[in-house]
């Protein structure tokens, strides 16, 4: 929900009490409801179509993705067919790995590398995350 949403439904989505300016974007922004949703309770071509238009992709575009025709994601996402053996990988790159907005990829990230490194010392450790550290301008100073 947006300022446009606030004009167009006024208070519906808002903590009224909570909306001290309203034309203040972030007073507006602090005040939103949290949509209850839990995507990872939903059957696997739900999911693919709640991370579809969240991602704000047509079935066409999501289907240059996956390798797929529009029609072929519209029964996925209706679930009247299974995803293809070999289209599990891209569909599982799209879900897991790639990340959208309005229909561009922004970054992809492989949640199968550890977060930490293994089998290191502390000393070991401290010099890898020193060297993230070093290179990055936004954690510069950061103490380890």
């Amino acid at each position: 929900m947006d300022f446009d949403d606030l004009k167009k439904y006024g208070e519906f989505g808002f903590h009224k009490a909570y909306v001290e300016d309203p034309n203040d974007i972030m007073s507006i922004f602090n005040a939103r409801k949290s949509v209850l949703i839990d995507p990872d309770q939903l059957p696997l071509h739900k999911q693919i179509k709640l991370k579809r238009i969240h991602d704000n992709l047509s079935q066409e575009e999501l289907g240059k993705i996956v390798r797929l025709q529009a029609s072929t994601i519209s029964l996925i996402e209706t679930g009247q067919r299974l995803i293809p053996k070999r289209r599990l990988k891209e569909f599982e790159s799209y879900l897991y790995e790639e990340m959208y907005s309005d229909g561009i990829l922004q970054f992809k990230i492989d949640q199968d590398a550890p977060d930490e490194p293994l089998d290191m010392t502390i000393d070991e450790q401290r010099a890898h995350w020193k060297a993230i550290t070093d290179n990055d301008p936004d954690l510069w100073g950061t103490i380890l």
